[in-house]
């Protein structure tokens, strides 16, 4: 009896020792912004009716959003020669927009042709997700505002789904 009594003990020991493994395979976005550590709370991309390709991340009071061409072609990230850079500040088809919402103060920040500087890397695209790095110098639109410029540096984006 009390043989059978330790061995209850002893399998019900076993059966509630068990480890629950939860993997997160949200999209990621975060990097740098003038020197302190930004990470938005979503990212998501869309396809547009120009066959371009927007990359947004928000926060409570930001949007980013990273504009680039469509990949023609699948990108992987273990094959570097298949990364696709795109030059920031050349032209309107890559660009880098940042909006930051303070109370009912409003300030846009961009680049675009001639405006702002930086550099967009695909290193993973599947037609599904796409992910990559990025960091830019994005001037004020805004005249209201007291910061010309934002910085972003060693950003990183992954895995972000794309929707149609």
């Amino acid at each position: 009896m009390k043989k059978s009594i330790y061995l209850i003990l002893f399998l019900s020991l076993l059966t509630s020792c068990s480890q629950d493994l939860v993997f997160n395979n949200n999209a990621a976005f975060q990097g740098v912004k003038d020197n302190l550590f930004w990470k938005a709370d979503d990212a998501a991309a869309t396809i547009d009716s120009g066959n371009s390709l927007n990359i947004q991340a928000v926060t409570l009071n930001e949007t980013l959003t990273l504009k680039i061409k469509l990949p023609s072609t699948l990108v992987s990230q273990k094959d570097v020669s298949s990364h696709l850079p795109y030059e920031l500040g050349k032209n309107e088809i890559a660009k880098a927009t940042y909006v930051q919402t303070l109370n009912t103060i409003v300030s846009t920040y961009e680049t675009g042709a001639g405006i702002g500087d930086g550099q967009i890397v695909v290193t993973d695209y599947d037609g599904e997700t796409i992910s990559g790095t990025y960091r830019f110098n994005a001037k004020n639109k805004d005249t209201e505002s007291e910061s010309s410029l934002v910085n972003f540096q060693k950003g990183v984006f992954y895995k972000v789904p794309i929707t149609p």
